[in-house]
């Protein structure tokens, strides 16, 4: 077998490193992009991974505050080089408490360092010799000695940048293909802790997907506490799932909030916090006030970035589902059309799957159960290789139902009951009691009566749990 030679990844693109510093290091900043130059050239000589430079001066103008595009930038990195000598750097204009826009870009890549999907691998810091440095900076410096918190580094001169820099690289060099999510223990200078609620956030919806729902509903109730829209959105759906709509929109309204005391409304972050709020509306049958959040939603997108396209996205789906219930089906067929072309334009493939299964509820709506059922297993298969998740409880209680439709009811009892399993796992008490219904139905219509007795008496007792007078009355 020959052997892989890691070219073919620098043949892709390169990886991408976001240089961070107050405006006191110009000198720096420029050894910085030679010092990755000289890498880049030597790696072409002997086959590796290269780099690439970015930093605030790649962001375009913006309406927004400067410092929410350079974050999306960050969120697009691979690694942080992080410079502080003398300034401490200028204030950001942030609600999260940072005192200088070096220090919220320091933070985000801490953020990201720890969450899975995000692609920063590594954050290193360089503290360089310099006059009366700020006490901000040597605060923090000595806060990541206490902590044992980060790779950094003491650099005496230009020469010993280099010389440090080139050996980082080296590292992450060989090791770029590959993140090991990680947690770092630190206070930014207004002692917000942040990161402390990022990781409570990150491990309580970890223990909801291993189905310790009630472990992990304490983690994201604290990291609420502590943190911000991102914790408080996560609390939302955790809360949506089991049924308490009044909490879920309390988090929803706090998220807005937040957003709308900030500089961030027309960001994707606050256009999830506006539609988030509308699927507690929808939940609660107030299905136009939903339409209504969900096009104010849309119109604070103004970006084409992936989250911003991903969250886009997800927002046609809610608006197709929310035209849907009115009885508006050529709109939501519109929505949903709008919302598959934009995920297969954009890559998002992990997402065509939940397109799939919306038109197939539409179709089984129209009673057009065979096109139904193609999209149902259309979105199953394309399940097959990931991780169970609640898209995986739809498309199996979808199948279950089409199934019952078309007089098959034997062929959706398995799905039913997986889709049971993975919302019992997740915590969504809301799927779970409708997974209850249709298994129950199943059963009935093969001949189980007493398994369907005991599956509508345990929809039954959950819906009035959660105070779901609709599921309630259709399990008695």
């Amino acid at each position: 077998m020959p052997r892989l030679r890691f070219q073919a990844m620098s043949e892709i693109a390169p990886f991408r490193i976001f240089l961070a510093s107050p405006g006191d290091v110009p000198d720096e900043r420029a050894t910085v992009g030679a010092c990755v130059s000289e890498f880049n050239n030597r790696a072409r000589e002997a086959p590796g991974a290269s780099f690439e430079v970015v930093g605030w001066d790649r962001v375009r103008g913006t309406a927004r505050r400067p410092q929410e595009a350079i974050n999306e930038l960050i969120g697009e990195s691979h690694f942080m080089i992080v410079l502080f000598k003398s300034s401490w750097g200028s204030e950001p204009g942030s609600r999260w408490g940072y005192t200088s826009g070096t220090e919220e870009e320091l933070f985000t890549g801490f953020l990201d360092l720890a969450e899975p999907a995000q692609p920063m691998r590594d954050v290193w810091i360089a503290f360089l010799d310099g006059p009366t440095p700020d006490q901000r900076i040597l605060s923090l410096k000595q806060q990541i000695v206490n902590h044992h918190a980060a790779l950094f580094e003491s650099i005496s001169g230009v020469r010993d940048l280099k010389t440090k820099l080139t050996a980082r690289l080296t590292s992450w060099a060989s090791s770029a293909t590959t993140k090991t999510p990680r947690f770092v223990d630190l206070l930014p200078s207004s002692g917000r802790d942040v990161l402390r609620a990022a990781h409570s956030r990150l491990r309580g919806e970890q223990l909801i997907a291993l189905g310790q729902a009630e472990a992990g509903g304490s983690l994201l109730t604290e990291a609420s506490a502590i943190g911000g829209p991102l914790e408080q959105l996560a609390l939302a759906r955790f809360l949506r799932r089991q049924g308490d709509l009044a909490g879920a929109y309390d988090q929803t309204q706090l998220a807005i909030s937040t957003h709308a005391e900030g500089d961030t409304l027309h960001t994707f972050q606050a256009a999830d916090a506006f539609s988030a709020q509308a699927r507690v509306l929808d939940a609660q049958g107030r299905h136009h006030d939903a339409i209504g959040r969900l096009q104010h939603a849309l119109g604070l997108l103004v970006s084409t970035d992936h989250s911003t396209t991903t969250v886009r996205s997800r927002i046609l789906d809610d608006l197709g589902l929310a035209h849907r219930k009115i009885g508006d089906s050529g709109s939501a067929r519109t929505y949903f059309q709008q919302s598959l072309q934009l995920r297969r334009e954009a890559g998002l493939l992990s997402e065509v799957p939940q397109s799939s299964i919306n038109l197939a509820r539409l179709e089984v709506a129209e009673n057009r159960l065979a096109a139904a059922r193609e999209h149902a297993d259309r979105a199953l298969a394309d399940l097959e290789t990931t991780p169970p998740s609640s898209i995986h409880a739809n498309a199996g209680v979808l199948v279950a139902q089409v199934s019952l439709r078309q007089g098959k009811a034997s062929e959706g009892l398995t799905p039913a009951e997986r889709a049971l399993s993975i919302n019992r796992q997740i915590g969504n008490r809301q799927g779970e009691a409708i997974c209850l219904l249709v298994l129950g139905q199943c059963y009935r219509e093969v001949g189980r009566i007493e398994d369907a007795k005991t599956q509508f008496q345990a929809c039954l007792t959950l819906n009035i749990s959660i105070q779901d007078k609709n599921g309630a009355a259709k399990a008695q």
